[in-house]
């Protein structure tokens, strides 16, 4: 995926109880102002190409879901 937001590469792995979970991690020199909102959009459905996205949060959704 090729936007503007923050994007981390999702690692699936199993915990013990052979349940999925995914790791990610960044290292930027950088910071994420969450003064204002932020989103978190996670993409899991495609196999493979699992990805967390961090994106400034639009102003129309106010903390709604």
């Amino acid at each position: 995926m090729s936007n503007k937001n923050l994007t981390v590469d999702l690692k699936a792995k199993k915990d013990v109880d052979k349940r999925t979970f995914y790791v990610g991690k960044i290292q930027f020199p950088g910071y994420i102002d969450c003064s204002k909102g932020v989103a978190f959009l996670i993409f899991v459905s495609d196999q493979g190409e699992e990805q967390l996205q961090v994106a400034p949060m639009d102003k129309k959704d106010e903390f709604e879901d």
